[in-house]
């Protein structure tokens, strides 16, 4: 016959096991024989709670406190309990009432500040990770969440540092490279990002999002074939990832590939047929390869799908301007405009549409409005130069072709725009000087 004590020791030996349904029957059985036995109520808590259980958890470590009240590991697990069932302020209670207990509790402090990081509350949660640090200097975990939350809070140099002390302590921590990755890329650290991203791959060469990071950083630097090849390792790991395929897709096209991006946004749309990105980027591939009708189709659904999408809007500018349906365009280019307002290609493309239309004031509008946004906008001014010359304001035309030459010393048109006026003007050896400068480009 087996009493409170011989059962609960069989339910611990269950438990190490990790045969939690037989351990939480053997504990019950205990609490049969003695409802106050606190630690049988712990136990099975702990039980239910390696179950998923956590309602049920959460019950028995009350149980705990209601003949305990102080014990500050049973505020602790129950708080962790509501976590998971995200009972955010209570759990906040709860280990404000195991630090009250406990006030060294380092563990406490840092699930209170994982908490507050759920409820975006950064300060806080800034606070309890460096009160868990203090209590344990070397708390990884701390330092890495920490580092997240100065990097989502602005503060990419202390998240750094919070990165670099996490390194120190375990030289193969995986997050702590790969969010230290995440923060170089964010300040343009490229070279120091794929780094990063190479380190968690070399202690992980399963990690897929190692290398979709990795995939990106080197899309961004520029060498698209590297780009390819990660994206291609990451899809190996993790086939059915939307954004590995949409990233793939998009680099091949900057590879000139158009038919495998193609078949990547395909694969990407099959897996999600709403995956917006996967649309446009389709769109613009169907229509670099002279397939506008079928580009329409995709952009159309995006904008279904999302009328507040500035690409959708602007991509369908594009197209229809190219297919010469002058109205479309500039409804379209007006629309994205009304949702980003700040965007100088867009407004210079819909100048173009109105300068072509003849509506010169509108086309000033939009040079200017770009100009305005971009000083260095070197087609901008081109372009307004051209209107300048429509409207035999030459003066003003030359300055905006010599801005031109001055922000992009070759651009050939600028100098052979620059050369007609001057010829306008009867600044003959100028326009000649402007002439032989565009030949020396290469103009035929």
């Amino acid at each position: 016959m087996f009493d409170e004590t011989d059962l609960f020791h069989r339910g611990l030996a269950l438990q190490e096991k990790k045969d939690y349904d037989q351990a939480i029957g053997v504990f019950t059985e205990a609490l049969r024989l003695n409802k106050k036995y606190t630690e049988a109520y712990y136990s099975r808590g702990n039980c239910y709670e390696a179950n998923g259980r956590h309602e049920e958890a959460i019950k028995d470590y009350s149980a705990v406190l209601a003949y305990s009240p102080n014990e500050a590991v049973a505020f602790f697990n129950r708080g962790c309990a509501r976590v998971k069932i995200e009972q955010y302020e209570q759990a906040t209670d709860d280990f404000n009432r195991a630090i009250d207990a406990d006030p060294a509790y380092a563990k406490a402090f840092y699930n209170r500040g994982y908490v507050r990081f759920r409820q975006r509350k950064f300060e806080e949660a800034i606070e309890d990770y460096t009160r868990a640090i203090e209590q344990d200097p070397n708390d990884v975990e701390a330092y890495v969440s920490r580092g997240l939350t100065r990097a989502l809070s602005g503060d990419l140099d202390a998240a750094l540092a919070d990165y670099d002390k996490a390194i120190e302590i375990d030289p193969d921590h995986l997050k702590a490279h790969g969010n230290r990755g995440n923060v170089y890329e964010a300040r343009g650290d490229l070279t120091l990002a794929i780094r990063e991203y190479s380190e968690v791959i070399r202690i992980d060469p399963n990690d897929g999002k190692a290398y979709s990071n990795r995939a990106l950083g080197q899309f961004k630097n520029g060498r698209y074939r590297e780009a390819v090849e990660d994206y291609t390792q990451a899809i190996r790991l993790r086939p059915k990832n939307v954004k590995t395929l949409y990233g793939r897709g998009i680099a091949y096209v900057r590879c000139r590939e158009t038919d495998k991006a193609l078949a990547d946004f395909n694969s990407a749309l099959a897996l999600d047929p709403r995956h917006l990105e996967s649309l446009i980027a389709r769109a613009n591939a169907l229509s670099g390869r002279g397939e506008p009708e079928a580009a329409l189709k995709d952009l159309n659904e995006a904008i279904t799908i999302d009328e507040a999408s500035f690409q959708a809007w602007y991509s369908r500018g594009l197209i229809h301007g190219k297919m010469g349906a002058d109205d479309a365009a500039i409804e379209d280019y007006s629309k994205a405009l009304a949702i980003n307002p700040n965007d100088p290609n867009c407004s210079c493309l819909r100048g173009v549409i109105y300068t072509r239309k003849g509506m010169l004031a509108e086309a000033l509008d939009d040079y200017n409005k770009a100009i305005e946004i971009n000083p260095q906008y070197a087609n901008a001014y081109f372009n307004r130069g051209l209107v300048f010359r429509i409207m035999n304001n030459l003066e003003k035309a030359v300055a905006d072709f010599t801005k031109v030459i001055l922000l992009d010393p070759k651009y050939v048109k600028a100098y052979q725009n620059r050369a007609v006026v001057y010829q306008m003007l009867g600044q003959k050896d100028k326009a000649r000087d402007d002439m032989a400068a565009a030949r020396q480009l290469g103009a035929k």
